[in-house]
């Protein structure tokens, strides 16, 4: 395609490509949010799955081995750090919403200060909702870069003193917080919500799952209407940053101990 006849950047003239990016136009991208310990991407060979998947599904043209070199030495040069890695189908080379196929994917890679202990709080809290999250089986597990419900669900959180919101599906299912995934503690059984309709399947939900087997900790995935918050006993956050994080206190209500989450959460800090 022949390229714009001028492009603007807070009314600055920009002669650089990076502003027909595909995941600036449309956020046709994917992310991973890691953490560096000791120079090392934790749980990487999970990150690199989910990523490929993600790539594979939205048909990327991208070089990844060269981006998780690239995400490697990073991590080794810093140590302990949180490292957001974006990859996008790349520059337009044709407009409208169809990628052209010719497209070479993009990588950004934004490197952040370890999380510090202090970021949790001592006594976690979450709510429920309004804003959800639009059901697409098309796009259901995939951390793309288009993040818009989750924004709004940061913005119905503001103000109401709590660490995390939980937002339902479109149709009224529990799917996950805004920024993690769930699980909760119902009628002496430990579920997770299922995302195969909408929500990212986040690594350490991934972990969780995984860990849970050798400890013979039974962990159901299901369909779980909102509603069926009422009988939860005891709840849990999980994503890269956190790790597993007991909550204490759902819409006001005081929650109680899960020993098998808590287990888990000990197991999960070590590895």
């Amino acid at each position: 395609m022949s390229g714009p006849l001028e492009v603007l950047v807070d009314g600055a003239a920009c002669s650089q490509g990076w502003p027909q990016d595909r995941g600036l136009l449309y956020g046709d991208g994917l992310f991973e949010t890691m953490l560096a310990r000791a120079g090392r991407i934790r749980f990487e060979s999970d990150h690199r799955a989910r990523l490929a998947d993600g790539c594979r599904r939205l048909a990327f043209n991208a070089d990844l081995a060269r981006i998780w070199d690239q995400a490697a030495v990073a991590a080794a040069r810093h140590g302990n750090a949180t490292l957001r890695l974006q990859v996008t189908r790349g520059e337009a080379t044709a407009r409208g919403y169809a990628p052209s196929g010719g497209e070479q994917a993009r990588a950004i890679l934004s490197v952040f200060p370890a999380p510090a202990v202090e970021e949790l709080p001592t006594r976690v809290s979450v709510v429920t909702l309004r804003p959800c999250l639009g059901e697409n089986p098309d796009l259901a597990g995939l951390k793309h870069c288009n993040r818009l419900e989750q924004v709004l669900g940061r913005q119905a959180l503001a103000g109401r003193g709590a660490f995390e919101g939980l937002m339902a599906s479109s149709a009224g299912f529990l799917i996950s917080g805004t920024m993690s995934n769930v699980f909760l503690e119902l009628d002496g059984e430990l579920v997770t919500p299922s995302v195969e309709r909408c929500g990212v399947a986040g690594v350490l939900r991934a972990v969780v799952l995984r860990e849970a087997a050798p400890l013979a900790i039974a962990i159901r995935i299901a369909t779980l209407p909102l509603a069926m918050l009422v009988r939860c006993t005891a709840l849990a956050l999980s994503n890269a940053r956190i790790g597993l994080v007991a909550v204490h206190e759902l819409d006001g209500r005081t929650l109680g101990r899960s020993p098998a989450l808590e287990q888990l959460a000990t197991r999960i800090a070590a590895l």
